[in-house]
């Protein structure tokens, strides 16, 4: 059996893919920037009621 190339559909599999990937990155880059921001409000106010 021979597989005939269809352009259409690996491209948009590849265009879904890739939103996903692009997606779950910003999703974990938020969270991860959300995370260190709190650590070092935190860490900055401990300081300064300490100090």
């Amino acid at each position: 059996m021979k597989r005939q190339h269809l352009h259409h559909k690996p491209d948009f599999f590849a265009v879904v893919v890739v939103l996903v990937m692009i997606g779950f990155g910003l999703t974990l880059a938020v969270q991860v920037g959300a995370i260190d921001r709190h650590e070092v409000v935190h860490s900055e106010v401990s300081q300064a009621e300490a100090g």
